[in-house]
């Protein structure tokens, strides 16, 4: 016991012997971001170039006025891209007819100003197809935006089943798109000085969010098999499904490089900060300066093919109780939402 203890008393010393980081660096520099997709699906492919600025500087700095194209290699295609200002980010201009097919190969380039960057040529995969999209029941440990930390809900565990083709290294990534209906309290306002102010609007609203995540696997283990309830996502059933709800999955295949690079950005998203995390790997993009081989450009270009699937949730198939979505205020409030409701909802 006494062992310990002086183990114990000795940690704490060295603990109080650690310099604090001064991350007040002034040599930090503004550095170009460079993120793309380019897919067999349009709706896929954009281009965002920001700039990575020092820590202190809270405002996030897009580049409006590059010069922004996708080439094939075989030289048949030429997709030049636009800038939009709703979404800082840039768009094929042919719109819907702008989408690469698998099998060929690929480069991004963009001019901003005298300075010229490109990816290499990348070959874009073949589809993978989800076979089928179902839905488990489970409790899992959640954060929605803007919470410290995780709590344990119920929800659902989101599945596919998908076909491996044989003899061929193949990688995987998925994206999400949810709509779904909330249902708020707008009538139990309170206002900042702590006096209830009822709203007569609005209680009910529909929610779009994109939930993008670095889940990735390879076909290691299953090359050429079934693979059966493959987990890619855990959704809590509060907020979420308390009324209706529609998930669509991307399922995208994507390149060795671009697996490595999902694959790291996953495993530092979710580290915990403790002794036992694996120690950060370096993240190596795609992009380069092809005149300037010193200057550091930060980015990936994405070529991947991408399938879909839907499915479509109402409160009452679900068989579980769980508390209604409590938010005291206009639902008009929450990002993504509408009070306008498609035709088919």
């Amino acid at each position: 016991m006494l062992r310990v203890t002086l183990l114990f008393a000795l940690l704490l010393l060295m603990s109080g012997c650690i310099d604090p980081i001064n991350i007040k660096d002034k040599d930090q520099q503004r550095h170009l971001v460079i993120e793309g997709s380019f897919t067999n699906d349009p709706e896929h492919n954009y281009v965002r170039l920001s700039y990575a600025k020092p820590y202190n500087n809270t405002y996030m700095e897009y580049d409006t006025a590059a010069f922004v194209y996708v080439s094939s290699m075989d030289g048949t295609t030429r997709y030049v891209f636009a800038y939009d200002t709703a979404t800082s980010r840039y768009y094929p201009i042919d719109g819907s007819a702008a989408y690469g097919e698998p099998g060929k190969a690929y480069m991004l380039h963009v001019s901003i100003g005298d300075s010229v960057y490109q990816s290499p040529w990348i070959t874009m995969p073949r589809p993978i197809p989800v076979d089928k999209l179902h839905l488990e029941m489970d409790e899992q440990l959640y954060a929605f935006k803007g919470d410290r930390e995780k709590t344990r809900f119920p929800g659902y565990k989101v599945l596919v089943d998908y076909q491996d083709p044989a003899g061929e290294k193949n990688f995987l990534r998925w994206s999400f798109l949810v709509n779904y209906e909330v249902f708020t309290q707008p009538w139990y306002y309170i206002n900042r000085y702590g006096k209830p102010q009822p709203k007569d609007c609005c209680a009910k609203c529909l929610l779009t969010e994109k939930l993008d995540r670095f889940k990735v696997v390879d076909d290691r283990l299953t090359d050429g098999n079934r693979v059966i309830n493959q987990e890619v996502l855990f959704i809590p059933f509060y907020r979420y499904f308390g009324v209706k709800h529609k998930l669509k999955i991307y399922q995208y295949t994507v390149t060795e490089e671009a697996y490595e690079f999902y694959r790291i950005m996953e495993q530092q998203k979710e580290a915990t900060g403790t002794v036992f995390d694996p120690p950060p790997a370096r993240v190596v993009g795609n992009m380069y300066n092809p005149n300037n081989e010193h200057e550091q450009v930060i980015g990936f270009f994405d070529v991947s093919s991408v399938t879909a699937k839907e499915i479509t949730v109402l409160r009452n198939e679900i068989n579980h109780g769980f508390l209604p979505y409590q938010f005291p205020d206009d639902c008009l409030e929450l990002p993504g939402s509408t009070t306008v409701f498609p035709a088919d909802w």
